[in-house]
């Protein structure tokens, strides 16, 4: 199985790369390398966290990808629930605060990793859950690809900013990648195919903008659609197979985003792209690492040098709590106005939710993900006041915690 894994992350197909304009004459000895992105650079849920405010993992691709190069120093500063703004500005976790990302930069860093990021931005993660749970019935289509479309500027000042701060670094944007299979399935609730390919449209809206800017600012570009193997490695595979998770994690990885397995097919990608774009691979580099098999109850050894200290489930369950979000938004025209109760975060150990208004319960639910819609015109015939709020439960192993969460009503209500 190990063979196997490593065989598959090595024997991936490579991204188109644009070399950097960065002097490779001037680099110090041994790669110093740099990782910047969300959620799906971190690894959430995945073991090996090393940050669980941020869930992040120590087998995520960057982790991989810096093991297999025998870097002369990694820092890895992705975290969950990142948006643009976090690269420029410290991120609070609750627990724990994670600095600016972009404040790990050195002027000796000579590999930068920038993505998957821009997700958050637009709220991509409650955007599909609605979809699965809801369907995409009627879309903000326009408004969505605007705010994708903002993004470029933003991502032209990031790559001017590690340029600045990190004049020797290669850089190397990632794509998202294949998110949604191309058929329904169990494991994505009753989402249509319909839904989904609205959701990997705007997945894909996300990977070209910053495909386009990065080649038009001559830094490489890993094209994560390329990557053989998607469909039959989705969601819809078995659990073992999953590089994308559904709405059951297995253990591994949170809803909807990269498992163990998943990052060494992603980590595999990447250093191709990142070998390419350089004379010659290092002497020092080391084949990937695999994953750790989804059923395995032992922990897998981390291929970074020294033991890191796993937490416990009440560590998970408080790091968990601190990401947590309610929000009570309103959608669609006047005359057909829905309201929509949506917990996010939770880092995949939410279990249950009661959502209410005021002191009235409006409905328990037990699966993911988490997200209410009702009509605002029947909502107001009853009797039902007060603010929006839901009562939380999560667990990690036997341990298990319920929290309160509160958002302001919303304003199709009042």
């Amino acid at each position: 199985m190990l063979a196997a894994v490593t065989a598959l992350a090595l024997a991936v197909g490579l991204a188109h790369a644009t070399p950097a304009a960065a002097d490779e004459s001037a680099r110090p000895a041994g790669e110093h390398y740099v990782a910047l992105g969300d959620s799906y650079v971190a690894g959430p849920g995945i073991e090996g966290q090393v940050h669980p405010g941020c869930g992040r993992s120590d087998r995520n691709y960057p982790s991989l990808v810096a093991s297999a190069l025998g870097t002369a120093s990694f820092t890895d500063a992705s975290c969950s629930a990142a948006t643009t703004k976090h690269l420029w500005t410290p991120q609070s976790t609750y627990g724990e605060m994670n600095p600016a990302q972009l404040d790990a930069l050195r002027p000796t860093t000579t590999l930068v990793t920038l993505g998957t990021i821009g997700g958050n931005d637009i709220d991509i993660a409650g955007i599909a859950g609605v979809c699965i749970l809801s369907g995409c019935a009627e879309p903000a289509v326009e408004e969505h690809r605007a705010a994708i479309d903002a993004l470029e500027p933003v991502y032209r000042g990031l790559i001017a900013e590690i340029r600045r701060r990190s004049p020797l670094a290669r850089i190397v944007t990632v794509g998202y990648g294949t998110a949604m299979p191309s058929t329904a399935c169990e494991a994505l609730g009753t989402a249509t195919e319909t839904d989904l390919r609205y959701v990997q449209g705007l997945v894909d809206r996300l990977s070209d903008t910053l495909r386009r800017v990065a080649s038009e600012e001559a830094v490489s570009f890993v094209e994560m659609r390329d990557l053989p193997g998607w469909q039959e490695h989705s969601a819809c595979a078995a659990p073992e197979a999953q590089w994308i998770r559904g709405l059951e994690t297995h253990g591994d990885g949170v809803q909807l985003h990269p498992s163990a397995l998943g990052m060494v097919a992603m980590a595999g990608h990447v250093l191709k792209t990142i070998t390419a774009a350089r004379p010659a691979p290092p002497a020092e580099s080391q084949p990937l690492p695999s994953a750790p098999p989804v059923t395995s109850p032992k922990p897998v050894p981390s291929p970074a040098p020294t033991a890191k200290p796993v937490p416990t489930s009440a560590q998970r369950l408080g790091a968990a709590v601190s990401t947590l979000r309610l929000r009570a938004v309103c959608s669609g025209p006047r005359a057909s106005r829905r309201v929509t109760l949506r917990i996010s975060g939770g880092h995949g150990l939410v279990r249950g939710s009661t959502f209410r208004l005021g002191r009235s319960v409006i409905a328990r639910d037990t699966r993911a993900p988490f997200t209410l819609t009702r009509s605002s015109s029947a909502l107001k015939r009853t009797k039902f006041r007060g603010a929006a709020s839901a009562r939380v439960v999560l667990r990690h192993g036997t341990a298990s915690r319920a929290v309160m969460l509160r958002a302001p009503r919303p304003g199709c209500l009042r």
